[in-house]
């Protein structure tokens, strides 16, 4: 049986207030599903993955993960003309997506949503059923300049997009936009696409650890009360298990 919590390891630069207390040494005692790039540097339960692109120049390190769940995508295992060629590896699951919000058939009519894997990555553990979830690094802005705690890695965040051309959500441009389009959105529509899981908040506890963000949907707490949470309310799962577990649950709904 799964834990009642779960981690969703974002990028958002208020990750480093919570590294910079110890936060890396808790996450291999927790379920955690790391987004895109953070696969990198993290040891998670599930490396998730939005964009087809972002899967194929990562393809190396998402293979290599014992489970690696995305979006669904015609061009994931196909070569399509006019794309790069976007390998697919053996059991990687693959769950359809969906700009709308569907509540208890969302593995089977589609996962919201597409614009962001972390909204995605909150519907699947949702559904998962988890009770109790954590949502680190979701900001939708900068923190002390920086929008990403992986910011200055060389070579972090970048990968290049459906035409091959280099491409990247760090940071800002020459006219001080954000690279992350969604980001330049005001904080209404920055709300308006997490006000679906409204509906589930009588049932699930979701919290976002980032005092700073601008999502507002979500109670917020910092890091000083997570990692008190999480010392006082130790778990200690075994991944293996845990993959497991998630992977036998989604297997009727894998498109891969």
């Amino acid at each position: 049986m799964l834990p009642s919590r779960c981690i969703i390891f974002g990028s958002g630069a208020s990750i480093i207030y919570g590294m910079y207390n110890g936060l890396f040494f808790y996450l291999p005692k927790e379920v955690v599903f790391s987004l895109n790039d953070n696969n990198k540097f993290i040891q998670s339960t599930v490396a998730m993955f939005g964009d087809w692109c972002a899967y194929r120049d990562r393809f190396e390190i998402f293979s290599k993960h014992p489970l690696t769940i995305g979006r669904h995508d015609m061009h994931i295992g196909r070569h399509i003309e006019g794309a790069t060629p976007c390998p697919k590896h053996d059991g990687v699951i693959l769950i359809q997506g969906s700009g709308k919000y569907h509540g208890n058939d969302g593995l089977i009519k589609g996962l919201y949503s597409m614009t962001l894997t972390g909204a995605f990555t909150l519907n699947l553990a949702i559904r998962l059923g988890f009770k109790n979830i954590y949502m680190l690094g979701m900001d939708c802005c900068s923190i002390e300049n920086k929008t990403h705690w992986y910011q200055d890695i060389e070579g972090a965040g970048q990968f290049k997009d459906y035409e091959g051309n280099p491409t990247s959500g760090v940071g800002k441009n020459e006219r001080g936009e954000y690279k992350t389009s969604f980001y330049n959105s005001n904080d209404t529509n920055i709300n308006e696409l997490w006000k679906p899981f409204e509906v589930e908040m009588d049932k699930v506890n979701i919290y976002n650890v980032s005092p700073l963000s601008r999502i507002s949907i979500f109670p917020k707490i910092d890091y000083r009360e997570f990692l008190k949470m999480l010392k006082e309310n130790p778990i200690s799962i075994n991944q293996e298990e845990v993959q497991k577990e998630i992977r036998q649950f989604l297997q009727p709904f894998n498109k891969a």
